[in-house]
Order: structure tokens, then C-alpha cells, then sequence
């Protein structure tokens, strides 16, 4: 394996509902060789999640209640019904799922699982007010089950089934409801707009698109762009010259009439004589069109109206060796994206090199030209091997590193990980902001990098106003010297036999991992320095990281920061962990946001073959407003990018995100309890 790249081959377009005819719309060009991640990607798009195309129709009824009697007499019912799907026997699937989910006494998970099924059975039946039927029993015993991709589709494919205008007024009661999940009402909002253009109301569609676009976020945007733009390929002539009426000089920037006129573009450039109109077009697409997603756009001008080649994005990433565990989670998290990207209508190939790979390099400078991004390395050896050998200068990199040489980010290559200064910058902004702080001390590891946080720590907090009252090192080796250490460092003083320190600092910076801080800290409390706020780095979330039973006895002030929050996760990332959890696949890490966040952003760039570095800044300032499952991140003007990292506190059984209300609360307490132990140690006897 350490020989090959691999592509993530996204399902074709045809395995979804909403999916354009390759016969009206060219599809992107495919890698002649596809060698699929077994392990851990070749479930996501292809294999547990299906989906049914079916073509329109108005005639179809409401079927009979499901019979009453078992497919196969003898056979247990969950038997029969497993083995008819498996088989993609849908009739009897249908049946026996039916059965199955009317079971008295049947367990629910079990009878929620049958409805599932029966739902999905039933679309691929043509039964759509069953499949109907049978989502609201599914999602009565699932609350929020409408806001998965199978529910949406099974739904989106069974509206599609029914008489136009049952169709209508089905979709526009889901669109309507402000309620349901977003993605649930995007996607009604599209099929009702199709049904009312079919319906010769073309001025009632762009209404509902228009007023869909305006409820949207940037990500949806540009999706909803491309999913009129595959459905404006299905359009007939007629309807298409009717849709085309619409669209004024004063119009023609916005969405929806700026697909339109896309569209048009695309068929006069297929016509024969047309070129010269279709430049025409688009030239005033360029001039006036808003897109938010610029490669729509691109893709047509790029290719003359031709082919529209796959957006391809190339990952450096080691999939073997001993960070291969790291690599392999990366990948899961763009095949991931990769899916969403397909369902969206977005045909992007992602390519992933092996950096373990002898030939590794040669690989990156054989990729094609489309492949103008690529996201890696994850070391920052093999990324100096990159830039030494020029690759840079031919693709945009994207690197999975901490830190980039001074003068290199935003120029010679990006960043796209948590950097240290992200780490101090997100503490300080709590402690100064949250809780009124600006005396510290920093309490290190006397190494390298222990060194290089503490300076960094006392450059940040001179920055925000603040000052390092002390700075102490301790050899990281020898635990047995750390408590005279600690003396030292707070002052260790006995008032009348009773500890009181002398600090008058009021948080400490300790940048180190998460085993030495169990055995450091208590040190501390030792000498009677209870007060402090103890300030780590992301060192912490990797030694807490599955942990069952932690002693958090001395840490009720302690935060760190984090790229990942699994506790109360954004909405990317509960779509991203939707989707693994469907694929049967563990929930997904900061690693597998890494790379789910990656992809998406690239996708939304445009970056191209001739691309600058002036041209990959604009386009991440367009791009980079998006929603993140990962902890934002944010690029300047020139490049630089910073992370908005979430704040964390030790747990009994882990960590959890920060309150900051309770925390200065209980900040406040301690403190106040620490003074009046003083004031009682200091008090004269009697």
C-alpha cells in the first residue's frame, strides 16, 4: 500500500434522488483507476446509505394496507424481512418490514428500525403515500430523525412520486415549517419550486427560490446553486423559455436568474452556432453575477461549455507507518465531505498520497492540473520536503502543520491547523475578558518546546495588556525536584504554621501534557496556592481524551483549549457525525473534522490551474464563511489564518466545554475563601 494514491470515488450521481441525467448534463471526468479505502471509507457514499431514482409520474394511489400474513410462513418475520432487502427484493421487503413494525409488543428500537426500512421499501415501490406513512411513524419514535440524510431523501423521493399538485402542497407545508431541519425545508423549497415551474407558474417558482436563497447560509447557497443548476439541465425547452422571460438587466446577477442565464449559456454553447452568443452570456455573468459558489461559474468558462471536469482535491497524508491511524481519520473525514459535497450536486474527486510512500513527491508533481489545492503534508519534515523540491510554486498547499516558516504563510503556502498562538490567544481572551485578569506566571518544562510556549505566552500576554509576574522552569524528568520547584514559584511561606503563599499573580500558563500536570499541580496546593486559574494547552485534550475516571480534585479552575468540541458539537459537526454513525463508523474526532472541514472548504474556493498567491487569499476571504465542525478558522487578507478554538475544563470522567458564568462564579469563591484562611492564619492567637 505504501506505493499507491488512492481516490475517493464519490457515488455516481444517478444513486441519489435529486441526480441530474447524464444525458442532459455532462458528467466530470473520472480517474481511470479507483482503489477505494477499504477500512475505513468504503462505506460512506456507496455502501450502507442507498437511494433510488425514480422518474416522475401522475398516476400514482394510495396501495392497500400491507397483508396480514407472513412472506414466508415458518420463517421469523425480522429474518424474512432482513434477507429480502439484502437481496433488494423490495416488494417482499415491503411486506415483511410492514409486518414486522405493526408486531404488537415489539421492542421499539426494533419497531423504528422496521418503519425505516419499510419507508425506504415502499418509495422503491412507487407507493409514495406509504413511504409518507411510514416516515412519520419512523420519525414519531425518532424525534429529529427528518434531519438525517436517509429520512431526506426517502422523503425527497417520494414527494417526486406524487400528483403535482399533491406534490405542491406536501412540499410547501414542509417548507413552510420553521420547524423542521434546515436541509429538510432547502430541499422541499427546491422540489416545490421545480412542481410550481412544471405547473406553468414560473413567477411563483422564482419566488420560492428566491425567498429559499435569501433564508440561506453562504455552505447552502451554494449548494442550492448547484442543485437548480442540475435541475435547470432537465428543463424543457418550453419551460426553460418561459424561466429565461424572467430575467431582466436588473435581475440577472441574483439567484435564481443567474442559474437561469447559466443554463442558457450551456445550451447555446451545445447548439450548434451558439458560441458566440454564449460568450456573450457569460460575459455579462462575469460582470454582474453573484455567486457563491465561483467555480459554477468557472467550470463553464474553463471549458468552453465542454465537459465540465470533477473538482479534484489531493491529500499528503502518512497512511501507514506509525501516524497512519492519524492519516486513515483524515481521510474518513473528506470522504465524508465528499458524500455531502454529491448529495449537494458537487462532483469533486479527492485524491489521497501516501506520504509514507518512497515516491511520495514524484506522485504530488504527477497529479493533474485540476488537483490545483492540496491539503497536507501532516509533518513538517515532509512539507520542507515539498517546498525545497518547488512544488509549492505549481499547487496550493494547504498544510496540516502548527507553524510555517516566517514570511511563508499566505505566500509560499497556508496553514490549516491549530497553531500555538490560536492556543494562548483563546486563553487570554477568557481570562482577560471573562474573568479581569492580567497578572500571570508561567510554570514550564525546561525543553524546547516548554520554553518556546512560555516566551510565546509572555509576547501574547504583553500584547493584551498583561504582564508575566514570574516564569519558572522545572526538569520534566525529575518529578522528585518539582516540589521545591513549586515552593519557589508560589512563594511558599508559613503564616503562624499555616501555608500562604506570597504570589500575587493570578493565573499560570502550564504548558505541558495532561500526566505531568497530575503529578505538578498538586504541588502547588501543597504550598497552598488553591487560587490560581491553571492555564493549559491542547496537550491536555489529548491526555483526557477517553478517560473514564479522572482526579479533578485540584483542577476546579483549570481550561485549555481545543479544535474539537464533542459535547456540544456545531451543526457541521453533527451532520458529519450523522453521517458516520449511518455508515456504521465511530463518532468522528478533531482528525476526521480535520478532514472533513478541508474538503469542504477547498470545494468552495475555485482554486484553479494558474492560480496566486493573491487569488487563493481573495478566494479564502469569499470562501472561508462557512459552518465549521471543527473550531473556525479565519484567514487575514494576507493569508495568515487564526482559530477560534473552544475553551475546556477537566472532568471526572474527561472534559466538557467551559461555562464561563459558573467558572468566574466559582473563580470569585475560591479566592474569596483563600482570603479569609489568610486573614484567620494571620490573626493573633489567643
Amino acid at each position: 500500500m505504501a506505493s499507491q494514491a488512492f481516490f475517493l470515488q464519490r457515488c455516481p450521481m444517478n444513486t441519489m434522488p435529486h441526480a441530474m441525467s447524464t444525458a442532459t448534463r455532462p458528467a466530470g471526468r473520472r480517474p481511470a483507476v479507483v482503489l477505494m479505502l477499504a477500512l475505513a471509507l468504503s462505506l460512506t457514499a456507496c455502501g450502507q446509505r442507498k437511494s433510488i431514482v425514480f422518474p416522475p409520474t401522475s398516476q400514482t394511489r394510495p396501495v392497500p394496507a400491507t397483508p396480514a400474513t407472513p412472506v414466508s410462513p415458518g420463517v421469523p418475520l425480522q429474518q424474512q424481512a432482513a434477507e429480502a432487502w439484502k437481496k433488494g427484493d423490495m416488494p417482499a421487503a415491503e411486506r415483511a418490514y410492514g409486518l414486522l413494525a405493526n408486531t404488537p409488543g415489539l421492542p421499539e428500537e426494533q419497531q423504528r428500525e422496521a418503519w425505516r426500512y419499510h419507508a425506504a421499501a415502499a418509495a422503491a415501490n412507487r407507493h409514495p403515500h406509504v413511504a409518507l406513512d411510514s416516515l412519520q411513524r419512523w420519525r414519531a419514535l425518532q424525534p429529529g430523525a427528518d434531519g438525517t440524510a436517509e429520512w431526506q431523501d426517502t422523503w425527497y423521493a417520494a414527494i417526486g412520486q406524487l400528483p403535482r399538485e399533491d406534490a405542491i402542497r406536501r412540499a410547501g407545508a414542509v417548507y413552510g415549517d420553521t420547524s423542521r431541519p434546515w436541509a429538510l425545508r432547502a430541499q422541499a423549497g427546491l422540489l416545490l419550486a421545480t412542481r410550481q415551474w412544471e405547473h406553468d407558474a414560473p413567477a411563483a417558482s422564482l419566488k420560492t427560490l428566491s425567498d429559499l436563497y435569501a433564508q440561506a447560509t453562504p455552505t447552502w447557497r451554494a449548494a442550492l446553486e448547484n442543485r437548480l443548476y442540475d435541475e435547470m439541465a432537465r428543463t424543457d425547452p418550453a419551460t426553460m423559455q418561459k424561466l429565461r422571460a424572467a430575467v431582466t438587466p436588473e435581475n440577472e446577477g441574483n439567484y435564481p436568474y443567474n442559474v437561469i442565464l447559466l443554463e442558457q449559456a450551456r445550451r447555446l454553447v451545445a447548439a450548434p452556432g451558439g458560441g458566440g452568443s454564449a460568450a456573450d452570456v457569460l460575459a455579462r455573468l462575469q460582470r454582474s453575477a453573484k455567486f457563491e459558489d465561483p467555480q459554477l461559474l468557472g467550470s463553464l468558462l474553463s471549458s468552453g461549455g465542454d465537459t465540465a471536469p470533477a473538482r479534484c482535491v489531493a491529500l499528503a497524508l502518512p497512511m501507514s507507518g506509525p501516524f497512519g491511524a492519524i492519516g486513515w481519520k483524515v481521510a474518513r473525514g473528506a470522504s465524508s465531505a465528499q458524500w455531502e459535497l454529491a448529495r449537494s450536486g458537487q462532483d469533486t474527486e479527492v485524491r489521497v498520497l501516501n506520504t509514507e510512500s518512497a515516491d511520495w513527491l514524484s506522485q504530488l508533481e504527477a497529479l493533474p492540473a485540476t488537483c490545483a489545492v492540496v491539503g497536507g503534508p501532516l509533518r513538517t519534515t515532509s512539507f520542507t520536503q515539498v517546498r525545497d523540491r518547488g512544488i509549492t510554486q505549481k499547487r496550493a498547499f494547504f498544510a496540516f502543520v502548527p507553524q510555517l516558516d516566517e514570511g511563508e504563510e499566505g505566500r509560499i503556502a497556508w496553514r490549516f491547523f491549530t497553531s500555538p498562538e490560536d492556543q494562548v490567544t483563546a486563553l487570554l481572551r477568557f481570562t482577560g475578558d471573562d474573568l479581569g485578569i492580567t497578572s500571570y506566571a508561567a510554570l514550564y518544562p525546561d525543553e524546547a518546546y516548554g520554553r518556546r510556549m512560555a516566551q510565546l505566552f509572555a509576547d501574547k500576554v504583553a500584547q493584551h495588556g498583561g504582564s508575566v509576574q514570574r516564569s519558572t522552569s522545572y526538569p520534566p524528568s525529575r518529578p522528585e525536584e518539582w516540589n521545591a520547584v513549586a515552593a519557589s514559584f508560589v512563594g511558599a511561606r508559613k503564616v503562624n504554621d499555616y501555608p500562604v503563599p506570597s504570589a500575587t499573580f493570578r493565573a499560570v500558563f502550564l504548558p505541558d501534557g495532561w500526566k505531568h500536570m497530575e503529578a505538578l499541580v498538586p504541588n502547588l496546593f501543597y504550598h497552598g496556592e488553591d487560587r490560581q486559574v491553571l492555564l493549559g494547552t491542547a496537550l491536555w485534550e489529548q491526555g483526557l481524551a477517553g478517560q473514564k475516571k479522572v482526579d479533578v480534585h485540584n483542577f476546579g479552575l483549570a481550561v485549555f483549549p481545543g479544535a474539537w468540541n464533542p459535547t456540544t458539537p456545531t451543526s457541521a459537526g453533527m451532520a458529519l457525525a450523522d453521517a458516520l454513525r449511518q455508515a456504521g463508523l465511530e463518532e468522528p474526532d478533531a482528525w476526521v473534522g480535520l478532514g472533513y472541514d478541508f474538503v469542504r472548504l477547498a470545494s468552495r474556493l475555485g482554486v484553479q490551474d494558474g492560480w496566486t498567491p493573491a487569488s487563493v487569499n481573495a478566494a479564502l476571504t469569499r470562501g472561508q464563511a462557512m459552518s465549521w465542525s471543527i473550531a473556525p478558522m479565519h484567514w487575514s487578507t494576507d493569508g495568515r489564518a487564526s482559530q477560534d478554538l473552544f475553551l475546556f475544563t477537566p472532568t471526572e470522567t474527561g472534559f466538557e466545554p467551559v461555562a464561563p458564568g459558573t467558572f468566574k462564579e466559582r473563580y470569585e469563591r475560591v479566592r474569596e475563601r483563600h482570603d479569609q484562611r489568610a486573614r484567620a492564619a494571620a490573626a493573633p492567637r489567643q
